[in-house]
């Protein structure tokens, strides 16, 4: 689990940076559009883990594990 974390971390990292530069508005039109599939790619795989993260947490309830289901506002 640590191993997806991190690599969550990174992507998140990366992700910032490229946000960061696209914002800065200083690029060339193809290094501009090169980072933007980057971060469209980046930002759906973070999607993914968070998912993949929402589906496996349990919480236990009158001695039952059970899928996790968000209060409302939490989702």
């Amino acid at each position: 689990m640590s191993e997806d974390k991190d690599g969550f971390e990174a992507r998140m990292a990366r992700l910032r940076e490229i946000v960061e530069r696209l914002e800065g508005g200083e690029l060339p039109l193809e290094e501009g559009v090169d980072l933007f599939r980057q971060g469209v790619a980046l930002a759906r795989s973070c999607r993914e883990s968070l998912d993949k993260a929402r589906n496996e947490v349990t919480i236990l309830a009158d001695g039952v594990l059970r899928e996790f289901e968000p209060e409302d506002g939490d989702a």
